[in-house]
């Protein structure tokens, strides 16, 4: 008989239900196989998720990580995400299978996001996680590259992207997404006032919109994929 094997699973999500919903369906994983099971690790916070990452001793590791993207920060504002956390979990445990969960109805620089986290799996929330959670968890554990068929069209229209932006562009375009306002724009991106007008007015160019309004910028960069 074959040994069984021990996954060490790492689940992150400021939500009760994220944590109960995925752990479970990990149970019934485990329950359906003769030859794997799994040790959790929870962390409900952003905050106390980055201070247990940073104070793990070097030789621990994660076999998998479910990560839910968009968890707040919790007492220190950090960011307004999980993302920057799923960097240091990619830089820390590279040869880890990271399962994201993420919903492209909220606006996110998941173009950025994709490319620095590198995740194995999407798995989006809009099915019914009791009953199709653990046949999408197997899917991402048996083959790494797994996107839930509800994300497929969402990434797809993402990565068909015609126009090419640099890091500074998908920024500017994110932060405009969001409302912030020019005069708050040199701090958040540590460029100048009349760098970032220039960069705007080249990526109007780009997507072909006229006007002082950014409101046609953001919405031709969302028909095209690139926000």
């Amino acid at each position: 008989m074959e040994k069984e094997s021990t996954l060490r699973v790492l689940l992150v999500s400021d939500k009760v239900s994220y944590l109960r919903n995925y752990r479970t369906a990990f149970e019934r994983i485990e329950n359906s196989s003769l030859n794997t099971s799994f040790a959790f690790t929870e962390q409900d916070a952003y905050d106390t998720a980055l201070n247990f990452i940073k104070k793990m001793d070097a030789s621990e590791l994660f076999d998998v990580i479910c990560l839910q993207i968009n968890i707040p920060p919790g007492i220190h504002r950090q960011q307004e995400d999980g993302s920057n956390l799923g960097i240091l979990l990619r830089r820390r445990f590279p040869e880890a299978i990271i399962i994201l969960d993420a919903n492209f109805s909220i606006t996110y620089n998941y173009w950025n996001l994709l490319k620095l986290v590198d995740p194995q799996a999407i798995i989006g929330d809009d099915f019914d996680l009791v009953s199709e959670l653990p046949m999408h968890l197997t899917q991402a554990l048996k083959r790494p590259r797994y996107i839930c068929p509800s994300m497929q069209a969402a990434v797809m229209n993402h990565l068909c992207c015609k126009i090419d932006l640099d890091a500074f562009e998908r920024d500017l375009l994110f932060e405009l997404s969001k409302g912030t306002r020019m005069a708050a724009l040199p701090d958040i991106l540590n460029m100048s006032i009349s760098t970032i007008e220039k960069r705007k007015k080249r990526l109007k160019e780009r997507f072909e919109v006229e006007g002082e309004d950014d409101s046609m910028l953001i919405i031709k960069a969302r028909e095209s994929g690139a926000l």
